[in-house]
C-alpha cells in the first residue's frame, strides 16, 4: 500500500518532471528557431545583374522635383527620443490648416518643394514637408531607426508639436509613395483628433497588396526588380526571430537598391522596413476613420494604377482618382490632381480660410 504521503511526492515529482519537460520541450523549440532563422538571416545578400543607370530624360527629372520653385523656412522638430527632425514650412498667414507632408523613400523634403507650393495655393493651408528620420537634414541614421513604427511615432509627435503652437489647427497628413504608407501607419495607432484628413500620392499601401506588381512581365514588375531586391529570406528569418522576443539583428538591411555607391541611402533595414507600411494593407485602410483622398498615375512606373481603387474603395470609405499620363513622382505635380484636391477640400471643409466653410 501507498500511503498518503507517497502519493503526494509522487504526484509533487510528475508535476515537476512535466513542468521542466514542458520547458525543455519549449527551449529546445526555442533554439530551433533561432538556429533556423540564423540561418536565413546571414543568407546572401541580393545582387543587381545590371549597372546603376542615371536617368537623363527632362521629364523624368522634372518629376523628380529638385527644381527649387518655391520659397520656404527651415523648421525643426524635436521628437520624443531627442533626435532633430528638419523640415521646410511654405507659410499662409492665418490659415486654420496644416498640410504636414511625407516624401517616399530614398527622397526628402528638398525634392517636394513643388508638391508642397501647389499644394498650398490648392488649399490656402501651410504646408510643411518633413526630412523623415535618416533623411536629408533629419538627424538618425540613414536608412534607418531605433525600432519598429519609429517613422509613424515621429509624425505623431511633430503633429502635436504644431497643435500645441496652434491649438485650433486642422491637420492634413499628405504623403506620397513611402510617405502614404507612413500615414497609414499612423492611422492605425488610433490618435483621436489628430488627423482631420488623409491625402495620398501613389501611396505604398502594403507589400501584399494587389498594387504592388510581383510580376516581371508589367512594366511595374520589370522596373522594380531592376532598381530594387527584397531579401526575403532575411525577412522571414527576423520575424521567426522577433517571434521569439529577439531583436538583435533588425539593424541589418532588407531593402537593396541599383544605386551608385555615393548616394546616402542605398539599403533600408529591417526595422525601417516593417516601420514604412503597414504589413496588412486592409488593416491599414480601415483604419482609416477620416476623409481620405488617393491620387495615382495611370503611368505609375512603381505601382499598379489598375488595382488602387478596388483595394481602396473595398477597404475604405476613401476616394481614388486616377489620373491619365501621370508617372508615379509626377502624379504630385499634376495640375489634374491639385484640381482634385481643391474640390475634396471644398467638400470636407477642410480649406485654410474661412471660405472653405
Amino acid at each position: 500500500m501507498i500511503n498518503k504521503r507517497t502519493k503526494i511526492l509522487l504526484f509533487l515529482t510528475i508535476i515537476v518532471f512535466t513542468t521542466n519537460s514542458t520547458a525543455w520541450s519549449q527551449a529546445s523549440d526555442s533554439t530551433s528557431v533561432v538556429e533556423n532563422a540564423l540561418k536565413l538571416i546571414h543568407s546572401p545578400e541580393p545582387e543587381f545583374s545590371a549597372v546603376p543607370q542615371t536617368d537623363t530624360d527632362p521629364q523624368v527629372l522634372a518629376d523628380m522635383g529638385f527644381e527649387q520653385v518655391y520659397q520656404n523656412k527651415p523648421y525643426r522638430f524635436n521628437v520624443s527620443d531627442g533626435k532633430t527632425l528638419f523640415a521646410y514650412k511654405y507659410p499662409q498667414e492665418n490659415s486654420m490648416t496644416t498640410i504636414l507632408l511625407l516624401h517616399g523613400v530614398l527622397s526628402g523634403a528638398f525634392m517636394m518643394n513643388k508638391t508642397a507650393g501647389l499644394l498650398r495655393e490648392a488649399t490656402d493651408a501651410e504646408v510643411i514637408a518633413l526630412d523623415l528620420r535618416g533623411h536629408g537634414q533629419s538627424e538618425g541614421t540613414p536608412g534607418d531607426v531605433e525600432m519598429i513604427n519609429q517613422y509613424a511615432l515621429d509624425v505623431v509627435d511633430v503633429i502635436t508639436a504644431i497643435k500645441k503652437e496652434k491649438s485650433d489647427q486642422r491637420i492634413i497628413l499628405a504623403g506620397h509613395s513611402m510617405g502614404g504608407g507612413i500615414a497609414l501607419q499612423v492611422a492605425m495607432l488610433k490618435k483621436p483628433d489628430l488627423v482631420d484628413g488623409y491625402l495620398m500620392f501613389a501611396p505604398l499601401l502594403g507589400y501584399k497588396s494587389p498594387t504592388i506588381s510581383k510580376s516581371p512581365a508589367t512594366k511595374a514588375g520589370r522596373n522594380s526588380q531592376q532598381f530594387m531586391r527584397i531579401h526575403i529570406k532575411r525577412i522571414i528569418g527576423l520575424k521567426m526571430l522577433n517571434s521569439v522576443g529577439n531583436h538583435e539583428y533588425d539593424h541589418l538591411p532588407v531593402l537593396f537598391f541599383n544605386l551608385p555607391d555615393k548616394v546616402p541611402i542605398r539599403t533600408y533595414s529591417y526595422r525601417a522596413n516593417e516601420s514604412m507600411t503597414p504589413e496588412d494593407y486592409k488593416v491599414g485602410l480601415a483604419a482609416v476613420d477620416k476623409p481620405l483622398l488617393v491620387l495615382v498615375g495611370s503611368n505609375d512606373e512603381s505601382f499598379v494604377a489598375t488595382e488602387f481603387e478596388p483595394v481602396v474603395t473595398e477597404n475604405s470609405d476613401g476616394e481614388v482618382l486616377i489620373i491619365e499620363g501621370a508617372t508615379h513622382n509626377g502624379i504630385r505635380h499634376d495640375e489634374r490632381a491639385m484640381t482634385t484636391i481643391r474640390k475634396w477640400i471644398s467638400n470636407h471643409k477642410l480649406g485654410g480660410y474661412a471660405r472653405w466653410q
